[in-house]
């Protein structure tokens, strides 16, 4: 993606950017999302247990309660199994659904920052988008990595 094409004034939707092989999605969906296979222990900010979930390239997962101030931000790291994640796999947080209202209970955006291939996990990052509502709910999100190459 060039650099004039994001500086366009032309309106667009649901822009993918590719950063670090990593696809960072920024949307929040309602679809109907499977049950999840993993939910984070005790908070917001604790590492989420993957390592034994029994498909490790397509998974759900539920967050704890995210209370994140307005203009704040929570990391946490999705930990795979050892020698899932390499160099070139491409890893999605897609479909997340937020279990409050979008607006009047924040405004969150999910994405993923890094892939730490060595230590096998992922640094996710929840962001609150709203200037005055804190967050008040949990996040529901689908997991996927795909096997990459170099091109």
């Amino acid at each position: 993606m060039s650099a004039q094409y994001l500086n366009s004034y032309t309106p667009s939707e649901d822009i993918n950017l590719k950063c670090n092989e990593v696809l960072i999605r920024d949307h929040v969906t309602h679809a109907n999302i499977p049950p999840a296979n993993i939910v984070q222990p005790t908070n917001i900010n604790t590492d989420i247990d993957a390592t034994s979930v029994t498909n490790p390239y397509n998974f759900t997962v539920s967050t704890q309660v995210a209370t994140t101030l307005a203009g704040g931000t929570e990391r946490f790291f999705l930990n795979l199994p050892a020698g899932i994640l390499d160099s070139y796999g491409l890893g999605h947080a897609y479909e997340y659904y937020y279990s409050n209202v979008v607006g009047t209970a924040g405004i969150p955006v999910l994405s993923i920052i890094t892939q730490d291939a060595p230590n096998n996990r992922i640094m996710m990052l929840l962001e609150n988008k709203d200037s005055a509502n804190a967050l008040n709910g949990s996040i529901h999100f689908r997991w996927s990595l795909s096997a990459g190459q170099i091109a």
